[in-house]
């Protein structure tokens, strides 16, 4: 049921509890003062239930029962009207639950003023372990003494009472079982105590949490700042267009990719998948990312070659991490397409408008040194217009609200339902509709990244 639903106002009770006791952020739990002022305002509905005292044939004949129950309507009325000053409430809060114990205690010793047994005393002191739950209802307060305190005036009322019951009474001395409504005080307040005590501890252990999550996600929030300036800005480079969508669930991520310029006007594109997501997949891409841009000039010439050394360097220096990935080395002096895919989905191509398929070539995943050479070359020539489609598995393992994945097929599918769209945006923006349409309200479980690129 949703509490907001409700009509407003403060004599639902729905909309009272949902306002009164919106405690979401945890510095809430630590206004005592806020806290007091709901503990008397709900204190005022729960008031209520003692009302239902007056069905008790022996109280229906007391003589100033009426009075009595309208003294408690009274000082709840007055407790309620000052709970919403932040002044004074622990002495109201007290006060009132002093005088409305008294009443209550006043209502039963009147209402049993008579009696000629053991049995009929029994009767008459079991009503007074009602008053136990005025004393365990301080815990809601987390006032470490509240409970105690509550105890202690309640057995010095009760004491009274019995004393000047007893004291002329037809029944000698004071019989033992009198004394049960005491014991069962002090064992609430124990039993309230070690509550207040322990969600108190673990507020502030949630306080401390609290302060942990914001920090790191401060820190996180630097962090993806930072890694965003590690891939390429929306530059203009000559001889391809291109379209990017990356998704992250967290703030940052593995999947990266870059542009490299070469000489001659040749470029390079560096597409990679580290294994996993978060902090740690994010700090190896940021890695290759610095390998990149420092190896030898050579190796940006040849994909085969970059994938070794890469493959190389993440064996020796993270040993439990591994990566996919697929190099292309756009030759515009002859006019060629070379690349390497090392474990990383195939590349889908289109040329001259055709349906797109995958190009499959053989490479293993770089970080456990399995194979040299790592992968294939595939040479392709260059052809206006062409368009190839890079992207990382995080797109075709996501699993929609059914628990079916897209797939390499799934994909394709998207992708030759739009290849009309001569326009690259175009065609990224309809590419992104039917995936929406595909995944619903499921979130990217893990990065997600694709890239369009057309040559011109």
């Amino acid at each position: 049921m949703n509490l907001s639903n409700k009509k407003a106002g403060i004599l639902n009770p729905w909309s009272f509890l949902e306002t009164e006791f919106n405690y979401r952020e945890v510095s809430a739990w630590k206004d005592f003062v806020r806290i007091d002022q709901s503990f008397i305002r709900l204190a005022f509905f729960l008031h209520f239930l003692v009302y239902f005292l007056a069905l008790i044939p022996e109280i229906q004949k007391s003589a100033h029962g009426t009075i009595y129950f309208g003294l408690i309507l009274s000082l709840n009325i007055l407790s309620l009207v000052l709970s919403f000053q932040r002044k004074y409430l622990p002495a109201v809060i007290h006060g009132t639950n002093f005088s409305i114990i008294f009443l209550v205690m006043l209502i039963l010793n009147e209402s049993f003023y008579s009696f000629d047994d053991l049995h009929s005393l029994q009767l008459y002191n079991n009503y007074f372990l009602l008053v136990g739950f005025l004393v365990l209802f301080q815990m809601f307060r987390l006032k470490v003494k509240g409970c105690f305190l509550t105890a202690t005036y309640s057995i010095v009322l009760h004491l009274g009472f019995i004393y000047f019951k007893l004291k002329n009474g037809p029944l000698p001395g004071f019989p033992l079982v009198l004394f049960v409504p005491d014991v069962v005080y002090l064992i609430l307040s124990l039993i309230g105590t070690t509550i207040v005590v322990i969600v108190r501890r673990l507020v502030r252990i949630s306080s401390e949490l609290d302060s942990e999550y914001r920090f790191l996600q401060h820190e996180l929030q630097i962090a993806r700042k930072v890694q965003e300036t590690l891939f390429p800005e929306d530059i203009s480079i000559k001889g391809f267009k291109y379209e990017v969508f990356r998704s992250t669930p967290n703030e940052i991520g593995g999947d990266f990719y870059d542009f490299i310029q070469l000489r001659e006007g040749n470029t390079g594109v560096f597409l990679t998948d580290i294994a996993g997501h978060g902090i740690a997949s994010a700090l190896v891409a940021s890695f290759i990312k610095i390998m990149v841009a420092t190896m030898p000039y050579r190796l940006k010439l040849h994909p085969v070659r970059l994938l070794e050394y890469l493959d190389e360097t993440l064996l020796r220096q993270f040993k439990s991490h591994h990566a996919s990935a697929v190099y292309i080395f756009f030759d515009f002096i002859s006019k060629e397409i070379h690349f390497a895919n090392g474990g990383h989905p195939y590349l889908m191509h289109s040329q001259n408008g055709n349906d797109f398929r995958e190009i499959e070539t053989t490479g293993s995943i770089l970080g456990f040194g399995i194979k040299r050479p790592i992968a294939e070359l595939v040479s392709l020539p260059i052809q206006s217009a062409e368009r190839l489609f890079l992207y990382t598995d995080g797109l075709i393992e996501n699993r929609n609200p059914q628990g079916k994945q897209l797939g390499s097929e799934g994909l394709i599918e998207i992708l030759n339902r739009n290849k009309s769209f001569t326009d690259l945006k175009q065609f990224k923006e309809a590419v992104q509709v039917e995936l929406s349409a595909f995944f619903g309200d499921a979130e990217f479980e893990d990065d997600t990244l694709f890239l369009i690129i057309e040559m011109e």
